[in-house]
């Protein structure tokens, strides 16, 4: 994600350096070199705090997972949709020799796009059972109005009639 501030490139900064070793005013090197007096100001600060104009290091810890492993996570996934995080995490585990947290795997998928949802429960439709459905259909296809008005359809809601 980009800062909100214009980025000065090292040869900008060490420009800006020797403008000021010639000892010129910072708001005429700020016009000389295209940028805010600030900027200006801030690269001189920086520069005499650490006697350098390049980048200081970042802090936080490196990255868990190299693009190797992410590559195998999403073989993986791609191979088998239905794999969950924590087998995967395991399979990570034996064959790369990295302990992981299953969440991280998740992040992972996440990143490239994929989202987690939950199969639907349906139940296997044999010869036998298509036999019994057809069977119950064919037996409530020839029941007069009167049987059909005692019936209550339902869509898996549960009513209590007494208390």
């Amino acid at each position: 994600m980009a800062g909100r501030h214009k980025v000065t490139t090292n040869s900008m900064r060490n420009l800006i350096i020797e403008h000021f070793k010639d000892d010129k005013s910072i708001r005429t090197i700020g016009k000389l070199v295209k940028v805010s007096h600030l900027a200006v100001f801030a690269t001189i600060k920086r520069c005499k705090l650490r006697g350098t104009v390049e980048n200081a290091l970042k802090s936080g810890a490196p990255h868990k997972l190299t693009p190797r492993n992410r590559s195998f996570i999403m073989h993986k996934i791609k191979k088998n949709p239905r794999l969950c995080a924590v087998k995967l995490t395991t399979e990570l585990e034996k064959r790369f020799a990295i302990k992981l947290n299953p969440e991280t795997v998740r992040r992972v998928i996440r990143s490239y796009g994929y989202n987690s949802r939950v199969t639907r429960r349906k139940f296997f439709i044999n010869e036998r059972t298509r036999k019994l459905r057809l069977d119950f259909a064919k037996s409530m296809v020839d029941k007069n109005i009167s049987f059909w008005e005692s019936v209550i359809f339902v869509d898996e809601s549960k009513f209590n009639i007494f208390g």
